[in-house]
């Protein structure tokens, strides 16, 4: 779940017209005069990323589950692609309990991990997938410990 939110977010971000800025800072007038406002680029601003996170978990709804046949380990893979393209579903399993629970999780995960995303994403950072997933809150680590019986 916390791949797939991270998926879709990157490419919201990555839709953005790169030229489109936003100001930041402050909007009080200094004594000399001038103002501490700076224009960045909106894909990655704070407001922008904040939007996408109220928004980006409708997005489950086009995902469906794949269970690996080797290690039995399930994965969200999407159903509809974003271009239209004609995808492999074998395998898939996409019904109403599927989705539901995805888009909890991806919900759970955006309220709870919201400062985390909004650093991450800020600042295009690399593999943000690994950093915040495995790394940071450990929530795709948690399968690699488990005997493989247990799945």
């Amino acid at each position: 779940a916390c791949r797939a939110l991270v998926d879709e977010l990157e490419w919201e971000i990555s839709q953005v017209d790169p030229r489109k800025t936003i100001q930041m800072g402050s909007f009080r007038i200094n004594p000399d005069g001038s103002q501490s406002v700076v224009e960045v680029p909106y894909a990655r601003s704070e407001a922008h990323l904040t939007e996408l996170l109220e928004r980006v978990c409708e997005k489950m709804k086009e995902y469906g589950e794949k269970v690996d046949p080797a290690t039995h380990r399930k994965s969200y893979v999407r159903v509809i692609s974003h271009d239209g393209t004609k995808m492999d579903l074998s395998g898939v399993k996409f019904d109403g309990d599927v989705t539901s629970s995805l888009k909890f999780a991806c919900e759970s995960i955006a309220e709870e991990y919201e400062d985390e995303l909004i650093e991450f994403l800020s600042h295009e950072a690399e593999n943000v997938k690994d950093r915040l997933c495995s790394k940071r809150t450990d929530l795709c680590d948690h399968a690699l410990h488990i005997p493989h019986d247990e799945l």
